[in-house]
């Protein structure tokens, strides 16, 4: 599998990871046998009772959905812009110096930015 592939299942699984609800069963199936589970066109077919063709033009309608969804609600955009703006706070409130009394409120504030952050610390 080629880098560009691999890219593009990884992306459009995590563009599926926010607007999967809004695509229709069949195209959620897909993208989940696909991109998470890692399925070839060829088995997906053959779990689903459905031609490779159909597979793959079904995936090809998410896919534009999900492109479309982005464009105008650009939710996956602003995560990520967000969770940027996140490190980097945490990044700078680690070098600020200050007394014992204000490092405490640091280190809340960076528990804080990094809540549900596997990195965390």
């Amino acid at each position: 599998m080629s880098k560009d592939h691999l890219m593009k299942k990884t992306g459009y699984g995590m563009l599926a990871a926010f607007y999967a609800p809004l695509l229709t069963d069949r195209q959620q199936t897909l993208l989940e046998l696909y991109c998470d589970e890692d399925m070839s066109l060829s088995e997906i077919a053959e779990q689903l009772s459905i031609s490779r063709q159909a597979v793959s033009d079904n995936l090809n309608r998410a896919y534009e959905r999900l492109d479309e969804l982005e464009d105008h609600l650009q939710l996956y955009n602003s995560f990520i812009t967000l969770k940027k703006r996140q490190e980097r706070c945490s990044q700078l409130l680690k070098q600020v110096k200050a007394s014992a009394e204000t490092r405490a409120y640091l280190e809340e504030a960076i528990a804080t930015l990094n809540e549900g952050n596997e990195k965390g610390k």
